[in-house]
């Protein structure tokens, strides 16, 4: 396994409905999206992540 390989969410999703017999149900949400690509971008999101929490968006344990 590649671990530096992305992962392309629509082919699999793609592949999980036509050839699987999937269902994807997509949620509307108004809330800001961020994500990490490289590592410079985990400081940017921990503080995000850490903000959501702090304002009680997020619980303090997210899989609790």
């Amino acid at each position: 396994m590649d671990l530096k390989a992305e992962f392309f969410i629509p082919i699999i999703a793609e592949d999980f409905m036509e050839n699987q017999g999937g269902h994807i149900t997509v949620i509307p949400t108004h809330s800001k999206w961020f994500g990490v690509t490289y590592k410079e971008d985990a400081p940017v999101v921990k503080a995000s992540v850490d903000k959501l929490v702090a304002e009680g968006v997020y619980p303090a344990n997210l899989w609790a």
